[in-house]
C-alpha cells in the first residue's frame, strides 16, 4: 500500500502534490490530520473523528480526480481515460495511505447501464491503531459524483490559446520550405510544402499547405498539419499529433508519433514503426512486421496486422480486418466486412459485418491553423547616402550614424558602423564581409526600414551594448535584448557566409542565410525571421534562439 503516490500512473508527481494541496485545504480544522502525530493528538479528540476525516480526505480525492484526471492523463487517447480513470480509483485495492494511523479505501465501479462515463464511489476512512488494526472507521455511500448528471468527462479541458487561432507568423518561420541537414530551429515551420533534413529538429509545430517529409532521425517537437502527404522516415519522431486530409507513412526502425494520426487517406505502419495514440483514417491502416498501435483504430477502409505487429486498443474497420499469425490486437476487433484472424494471431473478440453503431467510426482531420501574414510598414526613403570605403572607420565607434531617413547604405569590408535607438530608413542597404555592426541598445530600441535589398556580408560581427559603452558579441549578451531590433525590407534580405542577425527580420520577398555550420557551433540567428511573399533559405546546421520584437509585437 501507498502514500498516495503513483509512480506507475502518468502525471503521478502532479497527482500527488496537488492532490495534497487539496486535501488539506478541504478538511479545514481536519488538516492535522494530515501531519505529525503531534499535531494530531492536539487537534483530534477520538480515533472514530480520524476515520471521519480519512473519509473527506478520500471524498475529495475522488472529487479532484473526477474533475482533472483528463488533463493529468493527456498522454493516453481519449477513448481509454474513463477505464484508467476508473483503474487508478481501485489501484491497490484502492487503499491510499495518509499517514501510519490514518488511510482511507475507495471503491469505484463503472456503471455502463446509466451512462457511457457513469459511476460510483465509496470511501471508508479508517484508523489503525500501532498494531495495524482498524479499530474505527466511516463510511461514505457515494461521493457525489459520477452519475448521470455529472458523468466523467473523459474530454481535455479547452486550452485558453485557441489551437485553431492565427498564429504569428515569426513563431512559425514563415515560409520554411527546407530545414537543411541537422539544422536546429528554436520555432515552429510553416511552408508551401515543408521538407526536415536528416537530423533535423523543430521546437514547434509544423504546418504545411501541401505535403510534410520528415527526414531520417528528424524530429518535430509539436503537431504536424498537412494539406497532402505527410511522411516520416526512419527514426523521425513527431511529439504531438498529424492531421491531413491526404495519406500518413510513418518510417522503419522505430519511427514514432507520440500523440495520434488523423488522416484522409490511408496510413502505414512500416517495420518497428510506433504511433502511442490512435489512428484514425478514411483509407486502409497497415501496420506491418513489428509496428505498435499504443490506442485504438478507427477507419472506414480496411486493417491488415501483420506478423509481431500489435495494437493495444480496439480495432473498427468500415471494411475487412487481417490479423496475420503473430499478430495482436488486445481489445477487440469489430469488421464492416470479415474478421479474417489467422491461426497464430490474438485477438481480445473479433466481431464480422457489424454496422456503425455499435462499431465507431473514425475522427476526421481538424483544418491547420492559420499562420498570419505579418502587415508591412508604410515608409520612403531619403536621398543622402551613406557609405565607407574600405577599413574607413577600423575603431570603435567607427562609422556612428544617429537615427533618420537616408538614401543607400554601403559600407565596404573592415569597417565598424554603429546604430542607436530610433528608426533607421534607407534606401537599400549593402554590408560588406569583416564588417562589425554595433548596436547601441542603451535607450529606445532600433527599427531600421529598407525600401529595396539588404546585402549582407560573410564574417560580419555583430555586437551589441546594453549601457552605451561597452559591447559584446551577439553570443554573450542577453538574449532578450533581440527584442529591441527589428528589420523590415520590402526586397531580399541575404546573408553571406557565416551571416547572422540579432533581432528580427520581416522581408517582403525572401530571406536567405547561405553557407555552412557556425565553426563554434552557435546559433545564426538570435531573434526571429518572417517573409511575406518570398522563402526562408538557411545555412547547413543552421540553428537560432528565438526572441520576438518588440515592434513586432506592437504592429503585427
Amino acid at each position: 500500500m501507498e502514500r498516495i503516490i503513483f509512480a506507475a500512473q502518468r502525471g503521478g508527481a502532479l497527482l500527488y502534490v496537488i492532490a495534497s494541496i487539496v486535501l488539506l485545504g478541504a478538511v479545514g480544522g481536519g488538516v492535522a490530520y494530515f501531519s505529525s502525530s503531534s499535531s494530531t493528538s492536539q487537534l483530534a479528540n477520538t480515533r472514530a473523528e480520524q476515520a471521519y476525516y480519512a473519509a473527506l480526505a478520500g471524498k475529495q480525492y475522488v472529487t479532484w480526480l473526477h474533475e482533472n484526471f483528463a488533463a493529468i492523463d493527456a498522454a493516453s487517447p481519449e477513448s481509454s481515460r474513463f477505464q484508467n480513470f476508473i483503474t487508478l480509483l481501485n489501484k491497490d485495492g484502492g487503499v491510499r495511505v495518509l499517514d501510519g494511523n490514518r488511510r482511507f479505501t475507495i471503491s469505484a465501479s463503472a456503471l455502463p447501464a446509466t451512462c457511457p462515463y457513469c459511476y460510483t464511489a465509496s470511501v471508508l476512512g479508517t484508523y489503525l491503531d500501532n498494531a495495524g488494526n482498524a479499530t474505527e472507521s466511516f463510511q461514505i455511500a457515494s461521493v457525489g459524483t459520477g452519475d448521470i448528471d455529472d458523468p466523467f468527462d473523459p474530454v481535455l479541458p479547452d486550452d485558453p490559446d485557441d489551437p485553431t487561432a492565427p498564429i504569428a507568423p515569426d513563431e512559425m518561420g514563415r515560409m520554411t520550405p527546407t530545414v537543411v541537414n541537422r539544422s536546429k530551429l528554436d520555432t515552429g515551420v510553416y511552408g508551401d510544402t515543408v521538407t526536415l533534413g536528416n537530423e533535423a529538429s523543430v521546437k514547434g509545430d509544423v504546418i504545411s499547405l501541401s505535403w510534410v517529409n520528415i527526414g531520417n532521425m528528424a524530429a518535430v517537437g509539436g503537431d504536424v498539419c498537412a494539406g497532402g502527404d505527410v511522411t516520416l522516415s526512419n527514426q523521425a519522431s513527431v511529439a504531438g499529433d498529424i492531421n491531413t486530409p491526404g495519406n500518413v507513412t510513418i518510417g522503419s526502425n522505430a519511427a514514432i508519433v507520440k500523440g495520434s494520426i488523423y488522416a484522409g487517406g490511408k496510413v502505414t505502419l512500416n517495420s518497428s514503426a510506433q504511433v502511442l495514440g490512435e489512428i484514425h483514417a478514411a483509407g486502409n491502416v497497415d501496420l506491418n512486421w513489428s509496428s505498435t498501435v499504443g490506442g485504438g483504430v478507427f477507419t472506414y477502409g480496411n486493417v491488415t496486422v501483420a506478423n509481431a505487429a500489435k495494437v493495444q486498443g480496439d480495432v473498427n474497420a468500415g471494411g475487412k480486418i487481417t490479423v496475420n499469425w503473430g499478430g495482436t490486437i488486445v481489445g477487440d476487433a469489430r469488421a464492416g466486412g470479415k474478421a479474417d484472424i489467422n491461426s497464430g494471431a490474438t485477438v481480445g473478440s473479433a466481431s464480422s459485418y457489424v454496422a456503425a453503431p455499435p462499431r465507431l467510426t473514425p475522427t476526421a482531420p481538424t483544418a491547420c491553423a492559420e499562420v498570419e501574414t505579418p502587415p508591412l510598414q508604410t515608409f520612403s526613403a531619403g536621398t543622402t547616402p551613406v557609405s565607407a570605403q574600405y577599413e574607413k572607420y577600423p575603431s570603435s565607434p567607427g562609422k556612428d550614424l544617429p537615427p533618420g531617413t537616408y538614401g543607400a547604405l554601403d559600407i565596404a569590408g573592415k569597417n565598424i558602423l554603429t546604430l542607436h535607438g530610433g528608426a533607421y530608413t534607407f534606401q537599400s542597404m549593402s554590408v560588406a564581409w569583416l564588417h562589425t555592426l554595433q548596436l547601441d541598445l542603451s535607450g529606445d530600441d532600433i527599427t531600421i526600414f529598407v525600401v529595396g535589398d539588404v546585402s549582407y556580408g560573410g564574417d560580419v560581427t555583430i555586437n551589441v551594448s546594453s549601457d552605451g559603452v561597452n559591447y559584446g558579441t551577439m553570443w554573450y549578451v542577453d538574449p532578450a535584448l533581440a527584442a529591441k531590433v527589428y528589420l523590415e525590407t520590402h526586397g531580399n534580405f541575404v546573408s553571406g557566409e557565416q551571416g547572422k542577425w540579432f533581432g528580427t527580420v520581416l522581408a517582403k520577398k525572401n530571406i536567405v542565410f547561405s553557407g555552412g555550420k557556425d565553426p563554434y557551433g552557435r546559433v545564426k540567428v538570435i531573434g526571429s525571421l518572417a517573409t511575406v511573399d518570398g522563402k526562408i533559405t538557411l545555412s547547413d546546421e543552421f540553428s537560432n534562439t528565438y526572441v520576438k520584437s518588440n515592434f513586432a509585437k506592437a504592429n503585427w
